[in-house]
């Protein structure tokens, strides 16, 4: 399996660029999309055609992470494509029922949803944040990708990576700026609950803190590095 990196940004992007949003690629041909934030169909097409996208994923509903969903809908809908499964939280409900356009085949994540794609599983967990969010699990060829989306509570979030080989987590706020009314953990927490054998990239990053948010990683994480394009 691949997974491309579209968008590594949270809040906004810089010029060109994305925020919130990963290309799947399994062994069979299987396109499937996590989180589709700003900017994020215009870039998937330069990898793949909106016909071959098959499924997508949305952590929660901000629009940092998907507000490109609408987008693909109006393009599916002038396309005359088929419609597309798509998985996301159902509250808030208000902006959930917002995007239940009829080109989407929508199924709503609980903790305990689970499905399969070729031979890659995919599960979720609770993420604290300030609107319902999960965490997604990714279990191919005997690995465990998590991609941690936003999450607020340390304690979760370690328990969540526990058993990850390799973490894409929230890395947006320096510890400096942190404090406990936050949204999001600090990145020196984020580094400190990812296991020292796993291979932690950073993701949600701020604009104009990018060189700070992979010192501060480093420090309390030796494997860490801004999250770029992997295969498992």
């Amino acid at each position: 399996m691949k997974v491309k990196v579209i968008g590594k940004y949270g809040r906004y992007c810089p010029a060109d660029g994305c925020t919130n949003c990963y290309l799947l690629q399994t062994a069979g041909g299987k396109n499937i999309v996590i989180d589709m934030g700003s900017g994020a169909l215009s870039k998937l097409q330069k990898i793949i055609d909106i016909s071959l996208i098959d499924a997508v994923i949305i952590t929660h509903l901000h629009f940092d992470h998907m507000c490109d969903l609408g987008v693909l809908s109006y393009a599916l809908g002038y396309l005359n494509l088929n419609k597309i499964k798509v998985y996301m939280p159902k509250n808030p409900e208000a902006i959930a029922n917002i995007l239940n356009f009829p080109q989407f085949d929508i199924e709503y994540i609980d903790e305990g949803c689970q499905f399969c794609v070729d031979s890659v599983v995919f599960s979720f967990a609770q993420s604290p944040h300030p609107v319902e969010t999960f965490a997604v699990n990714i279990d191919c060829n005997g690995k465990r990708i998590v991609y941690t989306s936003d999450c607020s509570d340390k304690q979760i979030l370690t328990a969540n990576c526990k058993k990850a080989d390799i973490v894409i987590g929230d890395a947006c706020i320096l510890d400096k700026d942190y404090n406990e009314k936050a949204p999001h953990i600090s990145v020196k927490m984020l580094a400190e609950s990812v296991p020292c054998e796993s291979k932690l990239f950073l993701a949600h990053l701020t604009v104009g803190d990018e060189e700070e948010i992979l010192s501060e990683a480093q420090k309390y994480h030796k494997n860490a590095e801004i999250v770029k394009d992997f295969e498992v």
